[in-house]
């Protein structure tokens, strides 16, 4: 049996490829900033509404709150970047680079919070630097 985690991280997975095949579409038009801010009302709509429906109040330290606040603004910056790159280049190539971002936790998991990464770990995220150059090539 698949576990919950398993199952949300497919959907995930599928989720994010939708919005990276959108959004190559919507940038056929629109400028890359007014695609983001249009991706974004969106976002905000359903996110707070769901926010609302589960009652859930924004809760935690001040110094998680602040890092929450970070992370969307890496976020937003990122998405501009990504459709400012499908305005000028293929999906497949863009999304396929962008898709190596899993490089950057890994990273710093290892140099801040103590993270081991086993050879089969490093032969992995080799395996996928070399499948996004045989992408882009």
């Amino acid at each position: 049996m698949i576990s919950l985690g398993i199952a949300l991280a497919f959907g995930a997975l599928v989720l994010f490829g939708g919005w990276a095949v959108t959004a190559g579409v919507a940038t056929r038009s629109l400028s890359a900033v007014n695609a983001v801010f249009l991706s974004y009302v969106a976002s905000i709509t359903l996110v707070g509404g769901y926010v609302l429906w589960m009652r859930r109040p924004i809760s935690g330290t001040g110094t998680d709150v602040g890092f929450a606040l970070l992370s969307g603004a890496f976020l937003a910056v990122g998405s501009i970047s990504f459709y400012a790159a499908l305005e000028r280049g293929s999906v497949a190539i863009v999304s396929a680079i962008a898709a190596l971002y899993f490089v950057v936790p890994v990273i710093v998991g290892v140099l801040y919070f103590e993270a081991e990464l086993s050879t089969a770990n490093v032969a992995g995220i080799g395996l996928a630097v070399v499948a996004v150059v045989l992408i882009a090539s």
